[in-house]
């Protein structure tokens, strides 16, 4: 529960960083160690001012930086001020498919991440799944099987319907590291993903769902292990003669 104004933390500022970078971080160790909650009121750019005992042009700089990371919201004009922002896993998946991406992770050492993540989801969403979870699903499902035979669009439903059973297992972490996941896979398996490829990717969802419908975490588990280890044969393989056929040019 969000409150109108929290109680404010003693900040301390450091001297090895810019004034703007030690509001950012002061805020963001006080929002670790349980000072505030989503939705506190931190005060408008005067008030932190005060608080921190620093100029308006730092705080701004500092609060910028906050909202980019999506750890405050912003409101300008009357009555106007920072907030503490809502969870968004989002921002957090993305920020980390790119560092993924940068520190340049085999094919293999993802699809390995994949396989721990995905199958523990399964299970949990199997155990902990909502009406409303399995209505989602089947939904990312119809979406799904209406675009076989296409290639972006049916690999990006069936990212999505990943996506929605991570969301059913209501793990924000995992759920968080499963859409980092589909953030890198979405461009390495897309060329890979035919008609055949896609109808066979329906029907282990389909049984996913079925398994998560009846509870089954053991089925479920072991819906999507048969599901991971197909495509990273196939697509490893279909990798491996796409660079002996490059090699030979």
């Amino acid at each position: 529960m969000s409150r109108e104004k929290a109680e404010t933390p003693v900040w301390k500022l450091g001297r090895a960083e810019s004034t703007a970078m030690r509001v950012e971080r002061q805020i963001k160790e006080a929002l670790l160690d349980g000072h505030f909650a989503p939705g506190d009121f931190l005060g408008s750019e005067n008030d932190l001012a005060t608080q921190f005992g620093v100029s308006r042009l730092p705080i701004r700089e500092a609060l910028g930086r906050l909202q980019a990371l999506g750890v405050v919201d912003i409101r300008t004009g009357a009555g106007g001020g920072a907030r503490i922002a809502q969870g968004n896993p989002a921002l957090f998946s993305e920020a980390l498919a790119i560092q993924l991406k940068l520190v340049g992770m085999s094919a293999e050492e993802i699809f390995d991440a994949q396989y721990t993540i995905e199958v523990a989801v399964a299970g949990l969403a199997a155990q902990a799944a909502t009406a409303e979870d399995i209505e989602t699903l089947e939904v990312a499902l119809e979406n799904a099987q209406a675009l076989v035979g296409t290639q972006h669009e049916f690999t990006q439903a069936s990212m999505a319907f990943r996506n929605a059973v991570a969301r059913a297992s209501h793990n924000h972490f995992l759920e968080a590291m499963m859409q980092a996941i589909v953030h890198v896979l979405y461009r390495s398996l897309t060329p890979y993903t035919t008609e055949t490829v896609a109808k066979g990717v329906i029907k282990r969802h389909r049984e996913l769902l079925n398994a998560i419908r009846a509870r089954n975490d053991d089925a479920a588990r072991q819906v999507v292990s048969q599901n991971l280890n197909v495509l990273r044969e196939k697509y490893l393989a279909a990798r491996d003669a796409a660079a002996k056929t490059a090699a030979k040019r």
